[in-house]
């Protein structure tokens, strides 16, 4: 007993010191980013932009690498199943958590596959509406849309979006009801809401924010806690009585689960730097993201809570994505 006990004991402390050796030579070859969105979205920008400074910071190539495909499903579950060595890692918007509650089975088990390493940044949402609706705030909305049930339009970037069901949370909130047309991308959906064919958007805000400007739609409320500096006479949906109504698209950095902690603290230190950057926080702000400081654990902490709000969103809703 004694020698098989020595035996364990030196087996668990090989291990840990191997994990500890991996932590402190990390990186030594390029990284693989997998972003699992198409190339040239919000997601993709902040992946590039960020992981361009934590190479440097590093000292090592950050590779990204967009595998698109059954809602961003086919990228996660390759990072899922990856060699967790820190050479592959997953960089996500909100989908990954809207997933769960919409797909009705899914090839990996998100708390169980993956570590949060970082929240890295968020974009606003916003209501925004055709110029031609006869709506200028939130309670003009809602009278509307309850005086004629399921006539409004609103557009998403697909059954199942953060979109779709933010939407959809607006009308459980509101005691609302209107009809979703989907489409296959955010930008289709922005153009016919631009273009007079659909009501009303739950919209990222640096979707929306260009033609808000030029004055082609027009915006009702924003979906945070509080207004945004680009939009100061805009309020939000709190202020216009909806507590709770607080939606972000958020973007996050895992890594494969069994990823020793060690690295997946360089990991987040790395990121966490270049963030706090002066000179490149405003560079991102400029281009609309908001920055978010969180540790791993607060990170998953706040990914769950996301994962209870939508899968309850969702089920209400009857929403279901194949």
């Amino acid at each position: 007993m004694n020698l098989l006990k020595r035996f364990f004991v030196g087996l668990t402390l090989g291990v840990t010191l191997a994990g500890v050796a991996t932590a402190q030579n990390y990186p030594q070859r390029p990284i693989q980013l997998v972003v699992p969105v198409s190339a040239g979205g919000g997601t993709d920008v902040l992946a590039r932009n960020v992981g361009q400074k934590v190479a440097e910071l590093l000292g090592q190539q950050i590779v990204v690498e967009n595998k698109t495909g059954a809602g961003g499903n086919i990228g996660v579950e390759y990072v899922a199943k990856a060699k967790a060595d820190g050479y592959t890692l997953l960089f996500s918007p909100n989908t990954i958590a809207t997933n769960v509650a919409v797909y009705r089975k899914l090839p990996y088990d998100l708390l169980r596959d993956f570590k949060t390493v970082a929240l890295v940044g968020q974009t606003d949402v916003a209501l925004v509406v055709n110029n031609n609706l006869k709506a200028t705030n939130v309670k003009e909305f809602v009278d509307l849309a309850r005086s004629r049930p399921g006539a409004l339009n609103y557009g998403s970037a697909g059954m199942g979006s953060s979109q779709h069901l933010t939407a959809e949370y607006f009308n459980q909130m509101a005691n609302t009801r209107s009809n979703h047309i989907p489409y296959k991308g955010q930008s289709q959906a922005m153009n016919d809401l631009v273009g007079g064919q659909l009501d009303y958007m739950f919209s990222p805000l640096q979707n929306a924010l260009p033609f808000i400007k030029q004055g082609r739609i027009r915006v009702l409320a924003v979906a945070a806690k509080q207004r945004h500096r680009d939009l100061p006479q805009t309020p939000t949906l709190i202020e216009s009585g909806y507590a709770g109504a607080e939606v972000a698209n958020w973007f996050a950095l895992y890594a494969p689960a069994d990823t020793p902690s060690g690295v997946v603290k360089t990991l987040h230190s790395a990121y966490t730097k270049v963030l706090k950057q002066p000179e490149f926080k405003s560079k991102l702000e400029s281009m609309g993201f908001d920055i978010i400081y969180a540790t791993p654990e607060q990170a998953t902490d706040f990914m769950r809570s996301e994962l209870v709000r939508w899968t309850r969103v969702a089920a209400h809703a009857g929403i279901k994505a194949e």
